[in-house]
């Protein structure tokens, strides 16, 4: 594995928020106010997702290839997002990674963990 490129790879998503919006928008698109709603809905850390924070990390997502923004005509006029094919197969193999670390993680004091890490 060539760590050093996979960690700036990842640099790009690695804001506090990025796989919360990336995750939800790899479900389908959304306007910013149901994201924001779902992504405070499933913290559970106590941390909320503030409006401020969520558009600079779509704007930031965007630029960098992974969320498409798209205007809405209607009255009034909506703002919809949807992650791109790429984030969007991104997600999934995070999910598989996720999974295997879920069924193969050691517990936190077993064998081959110091001090409880």
């Amino acid at each position: 594995m060539n760590w050093p490129r996979f960690m700036r790879f990842l640099g790009s998503i690695r804001g506090r928020w990025d796989l919360a919006i990336l995750a939800n928008l790899a479900e389908g698109g959304a306007r910013p106010t149901d994201l924001l709603d779902a992504i405070n809905e499933q913290s559970r850390d106590g941390h909320r997702l503030t409006w401020k924070v969520m558009r600079d990390r779509l704007r930031h997502l965007e630029d960098a290839g992974y969320v498409s923004r798209r205007e809405v005509r209607r009255f009034p006029r909506e703002t919809h997002y949807w992650a791109t094919e790429f984030a969007r197969r991104l997600v999934a193999e995070l999910d598989s990674l996720d999974a295997w670390y879920t069924a193969n993680a050691p517990a936190p004091d077993g064998p081959g963990c110091r001090d409880g890490q």
